[in-house]
């Protein structure tokens, strides 16, 4: 694996996670702000380190994505074309998130961040075949499930306006952390495909 590789998916699997739990943390200290009615984008409209920090998540998350991304497509080979251009959307879509605030269309890039529900599901049908495929395959389709079912109801209106900012947070866990859980996989994958490459090299060879 290459050591640029190896970087960006540490990278991801730290930031990912770590930058949605930023504003998700914060909210809970802020004064006059409820983290179980209130999403965690409403951090923004308030003044001071509330805003900045829920503007540098969303980065934080953002650039952990779209360095995802980067590493599926400087892969040798099984680029994984599908599981990077979804990644890298919704990258974009949570950089928007940063850099605009809630309530006029920019802020998401007029909702292209529905392509979250995409990469996990990507992910599983172009991740090479191994021994851990099933479980692997499972959790990714899972995350990709909860992640629809959280779009659905955003979409329909079903989400509970009085809980919309608990049910965000736990929709989160499995989006973001999913991130990290696919980073490692191929933190794994990619020193192992190497040894089974040399040995069935040199079994050809000898």
């Amino acid at each position: 694996m290459l050591p640029m590789k190896r970087v960006l998916l540490k990278l991801t699997a730290i930031g990912a996670p770590s930058g949605i739990l930023l504003p998700m943390v914060w909210g809970w200290f802020e004064p006059g702000y409820a983290s179980l009615s209130q999403q965690m984008s409403e951090l923004e409209l308030l003044h001071g380190s509330a805003a900045l920090a829920t503007r540098a998540g969303a980065l934080i998350c953002g650039l952990s994505l779209a360095a995802f991304a980067l590493a599926l497509l400087l892969s040798k080979s099984g680029r994984m074309p599908f599981t990077a251009a979804s990644a890298l959307v919704f990258g974009v879509s949570m950089m928007s998130n940063g850099v605009f605030v809630m309530g006029g269309p920019l802020h998401g890039l007029y909702g292209i961040g529905l392509a979250c529900v995409l990469t996990p599901a990507f992910f599983a049908a172009e991740f090479p075949r191994n021994a851990d495929t099933q479980n692997r395959d499972r959790l990714s389709l899972l995350a990709a499930v909860l992640c629809l079912v959280y779009m659905w109801l955003l979409v329909t209106g079903l989400d509970p306006a009085a809980g919309r900012g608990l049910t965000q947070r736990l929709a989160s866990i499995p989006l973001f952390g999913w991130y990290s859980y696919a980073a490692l996989k191929l933190l794994a994958y990619g020193p192992r495909s190497s040894i089974l490459r040399r040995t069935d090299s040199s079994k050809a060879t000898g």
